[in-house]
């Protein structure tokens, strides 16, 4: 786990640091070489905590909050990221039962590192600027929960 974390200003420059940590992630375990499977499994067990993290702090409490701002746009946006983070569950459960150096691994690894993108992408560009209509005392107190949630799901991590 990354424990260089800049103390973020809103909540979404939160969610905008966990995607650079995983595309970072991802940009490691693409140099790897078929040889590296211990660290094609460190990078990926890291990935899947990263993942798991983020997306329970965003069902939990992003989501439902851009939810509030009570625009068609962003009840479909929600609705789509949703469903994205189904089929990257699926996804880091196909890849938990295999093994780096199976055929299968790196291939479902692309798409899991594709899929993870090009959500996060239309994340940043389509519902962080709905989340930004929501007032600031609000932006503020979610900010606060999610860093606390994330210390507790980290803490039940280490366990």
């Amino acid at each position: 786990m990354t424990d260089t974390r800049v103390e973020a200003k809103t909540p979404m420059h939160l969610l905008k640091q966990d995607h650079r940590t995983v595309k970072e992630l991802f940009s490691e375990y693409g140099k790897l070489g078929d040889g590296a499977r211990e660290e094609k499994e460190r990078l990926f067990r890291e990935i899947n905590e990263e993942l798991t993290i983020h997306a329970e702090i965003e069902e939990r409490l992003f989501y439902p909050a851009v939810r509030d701002v009570k625009t068609d746009e962003a009840e479909d946006l929600v609705n789509e990221a949703v469903e994205e983070h189904l089929i990257v569950k699926t996804l880091l459960e196909e890849l938990s039962a295999l093994q780096p150096g199976e055929a299968q691994f790196d291939a479902k690894m692309k798409v899991l590192r594709d899929t993870v993108e090009h959500h996060a992408a239309e994340e940043e560009k389509e519902m962080f600027p709905q989340a930004k209509r929501l007032p600031d005392e609000v932006l503020e107190s979610l900010l606060i929960e999610m860093e606390a949630l994330r210390n507790d799901l980290e803490d039940k991590d280490v366990e």
